[in-house]
């Protein structure tokens, strides 16, 4: 199992970015690499709900099914990826946010396993964790620029 972490300093109160990561079913606003999502449970936020996002790297193209679990109203969540066509055994992310003064620290940490038992862990030490670490970057670039600006990423990683 690989893990890591990154983060990013949004320099909006700690409210607004909770409002915008809790609305799980809108990702596609603001992460480059969602084109499009929607929620698939009653409840768009809060502990059990689940959204599907269809996703693009280029000439990449899946699907990812999730499931929100460990929500702390205001402070964090993870979300599990419970069904996925790509090569992804598990996958668990990590939301946390944190206010830091006016700004606002977002933390996201994933903890997966690539399918294919030791051809998998060659292929993360190859490739996937950087391709992992690039596409959590452009999620916390996305979410800093929607955040701030109000405007919808596309599927460009923003430069902030």
């Amino acid at each position: 199992m690989a893990k890591f972490a990154v983060e990013s300093r949004i320099d909006v109160p700690k409210a607004r970015v909770w409002e915008v990561l809790s609305n799980l079913g809108s990702i596609y606003k603001w992460n480059p690499g969602v084109t499009s999502s929607h929620s698939t449970s009653e409840s768009g936020s809060g502990e059990g709900a689940t959204r599907h996002c269809d996703i693009s790297n280029g000439p990449i193209k899946g699907y990812l099914e999730e499931r929100a679990l460990d929500w702390r109203e205001g402070e964090g969540f993870k979300i599990d990826i419970y069904d996925t066509n790509l090569p992804l055994k598990s996958n668990v992310v990590e939301f946390s946010v944190r206010a830091d003064g006016e700004s606002t620290v977002v933390t996201v940490s994933p903890e997966y396993t690539i399918k294919f038992g030791i051809v998998g862990k060659l292929m993360d030490a190859l490739m996937m964790r950087r391709q992992m670490r690039k596409g959590m970057e452009g999620l916390l670039a996305g979410l800093k620029y929607h955040v701030e600006t109000g405007n919808e990423v596309g599927n460009k990683v923003p430069a902030v």
